[in-house]
């Protein structure tokens, strides 16, 4: 995972409004909850192998990561929504999960990570820039994007939607749309 910086964003401090979750036509999100545990477990297992060498997540998730697993972790992601330490969302469509959103903290304001599942990437640019658009209405001076070097389809994506490379957390190379 990205190592996570302290962000003077109030944001991630306590008492912090949440704005609605983002809902449009096709996709919405929703916090990533255990009661979503069987839909993500779905969905991530079917492009592990992909996500792992393009995301490399430590190795995370092992091969023998279980449901149950996935239940604590899903957890432990809507913990940290519940203090204000990170927002972890679900990509749902009205049939299944086709991905992740995590928001969080880094020294300028918030970091953007994702996924999406195979069958979603040609909507991947779709997804980040509809979760940009609705990060304006979060208090945060800038939101960068980080991917590892080599992910060079990520990279690809981030591209062609105009994204500028900048100076990000370590060991990334990171993306943020120009200012507004």
């Amino acid at each position: 995972m990205r190592s996570r910086s302290p962000s003077p964003s109030p944001a991630f401090q306590s008492g912090f409004q949440i704005p609605s979750p983002l809902t449009l036509a096709d996709w919405r999100l929703a916090p990533l909850h255990p009661k979503l545990a069987q839909v993500d477990y779905q969905a991530w297992r079917s492009c592990r192998e992909r996500l792992v060498r393009e995301l490399q997540w430590n190795g995370w998730p092992g091969p023998d990561f279980s449901l149950a697993d996935n239940v604590a972790d899903l957890a432990n992601h809507y913990a940290e929504f519940q203090q204000r330490e990170a927002f972890a969302y679900s990509v749902l469509t009205t049939e299944s999960c086709i991905g992740c959103v995590y928001i969080e903290p880094w020294k300028e304001g918030a970091q953007l990570a994702f996924w999406v599942v195979d069958e979603a990437l040609p909507i991947e640019g779709d997804v980040v820039t509809g979760v940009l658009d609705w990060l304006e209405l979060w208090p945060f001076e800038r939101v960068v994007v980080p991917l590892r070097p080599y992910n060079l389809r990520g990279r690809g994506c981030l591209e062609s939607l105009g994204m500028a490379q900048l100076v990000g957390p370590d060991l990334h190379v990171s993306y943020a749309r120009p200012c507004r």
